[in-house]
């Protein structure tokens, strides 16, 4: 019977959804634009192999460790995000990449011509991970949203049989000005500057522990607030988004995610926005620290794409058009 009801979802999708959704998108963003966008991806990614190598004019200044989910439709995305934080930021960026399952070694070999410095988390050495520490009879839930919600893979992937401050960053976003608050957070949960215990304090405890997030353009949780609220124990904060991911490793409770992910579905079924209710949840018991919406702008307008306003600008949904076709191209300048 799950069969039937997943051949007939999928049915649907590509006969009724799909066709429906490009329609949609057709009639929003114009004909130019909609026929357009993916020849400005292509430039955009023609664009990454040959950015220039940079360097901080301050060797002294601390790195900024940073992770990715990327692969083969992302990777020159990664490679601007990075390459646009190392600009602005003027601080040496270790460049951590977890493979989708879709990067190639010519992707991988474009982004560390730019950033050599970081590791590569390869498909092989996750599925190790996977079976040793989230167990398919242990974890059903967990394992089955990992093989079919790519999402859930930034929080898997990244910190699982891990530990440690893990900075994670969506691909589509680019960053105009210093990111001045960005860097304080990352200075102060690595101890680099005096603010509270740290991870390098003998009195150091993961609840103490602020994550780092931005403030989304509308709620995007997927999920009614009154059930996130119920499962966390704590208010949950509005309208977190991801695109900016800072997280303590330690404080995943991987049992707690599978306990909290199988009551989501039951109560309440599947979401596109599960990754972001499941880290509002975790940021509900850990007082985040939530980057300004002005200064970090998600879904930015094609004037503030033009205008290349603000610190970092979230390419989410109808804002793509203006990435691929005019911000990346300002960024580079």
């Amino acid at each position: 019977m799950a069969q039937l009801r997943q051949l007939l979802s999928a049915t649907k999708t590509l006969l009724y959804r799909r066709p429906r959704d490009e329609l949609q998108r057709l009639l929003r963003w114009g004909p130019v634009a909609y026929v357009r966008c993916g020849a400005w991806a292509r430039e955009m990614e023609a664009a990454a192999w040959e950015l220039p190598i940079s360097s901080p004019d301050d060797a002294g200044l601390p790195s900024l460790e940073v992770w990715f989910l990327t692969g083969q439709r992302f990777w020159y995305q990664t490679a601007f995000c990075a390459w646009t934080l190392a600009k602005h930021s003027n601080r040496g960026v270790v460049l951590n990449l977890v493979d989708d399952g879709t990067l190639e070694p010519r992707h991988e070999a474009g982004l560390r011509r730019l950033f050599p410095a970081g590791m590569t988390v390869t498909r092989a050495s996750i599925q190790a991970r996977l079976d040793q520490h989230l167990p398919a009879w242990k974890f059903p839930i967990l394992r089955q949203r990992w093989l079919d919600y790519v999402h859930l893979r930034k929080l898997t992937d990244i910190h699982l049989g891990s530990e440690g401050l893990k900075l994670v960053l969506d691909s589509d976003m680019l960053f105009f000005r210093r990111p001045e608050a960005l860097l304080v957070w990352w200075d102060r949960n690595q101890g680099l500057v005096s603010s509270g215990p740290t991870a390098g304090d003998s009195s150091f405890h993961p609840s103490a522990f602020s994550p780092c997030l931005m403030t989304d353009c509308v709620e995007s949780y997927g999920y009614s607030r009154a059930l996130m609220q119920e499962l966390a124990g704590a208010e949950i904060p509005p309208l977190l988004n991801v695109g900016i991911c800072g997280l303590r490793s330690e404080c995943l409770d991987w049992e707690q995610l599978e306990h909290w992910c199988r009551t989501l579905w039951e109560r309440e079924g599947t979401s596109y926005y599960l990754e972001q209710a499941l880290v509002a949840m975790i940021a509900a018991r850990h007082s985040p620290t939530v980057m300004l919406p002005q200064d970090y702008i998600t879904f930015p307008s094609r004037d503030q794409v033009l205008k290349s306003g603000g610190v970092l600008q979230h390419y989410v949904a109808d804002s793509k058009p203006w990435y691929f076709g005019s911000a990346w191209k300002l960024a580079m300048y």
